[in-house]
């Protein structure tokens, strides 16, 4: 008798589950996916990022590197304090640029810890973002900081 009172138990617990994965599946609109109109936006949207972790503009130097004969592709080098978190930087960007998709993709080059970041649409290589530690600089309020204790591997 037990037995069956638990196999009710779940069948009641089943349809709850159905109903409220129902509910949550036609409750839910989809991610829109934004679109990308000019490549334009990929640096405004670099700038709007780096604005918000406090990055100087006279900390980043932008070049435009001629790829071929229609294509060129700027690189940002970014000077940051020694305790800058760049992975903290690299997963902010992801989500900025995740909506348009852009897929920022980073190397990490040590000793030195410089971070490149290329960003990628259709797997091609539109922007690159070179984070190098400047020693002269210092760590601002409201920047992402290496706490003591992180393993090298998991930042910078």
């Amino acid at each position: 008798m037990q037995s069956e009172s638990r196999r009710k138990f779940i069948v009641i617990l089943l349809a709850l589950s159905c109903i409220l994965a129902t509910y949550l599946l036609i409750g839910t609109s989809p991610i829109t996916q934004k679109k990308l109109v000019r490549s334009s936006q990929i640096d405004s949207l670099i700038t709007l990022t780096l604005e918000d972790f406090n990055i100087a503009s006279n900390q980043v130097r932008k070049r435009d590197i001629q790829v071929d004969s229609v294509f060129s592709r700027s690189v940002y080098n970014i000077r940051v304090a020694p305790n800058f978190s760049k992975t903290t930087l690299h997963y902010t960007m992801k989500q900025e640029l995740w909506p348009y998709r852009i897929n920022p993709v980073a190397k990490v080059e040590f000793p030195a810890k410089d971070m490149r970041l290329h960003l990628l649409v259709n797997d091609q290589i539109y922007r690159t973002l070179i984070i190098q530690d400047d020693q002269d600089l210092i760590l601002q309020q409201n920047q992402p900081e290496i706490l003591p204790g992180q393993d090298s591997h998991e930042v910078d």
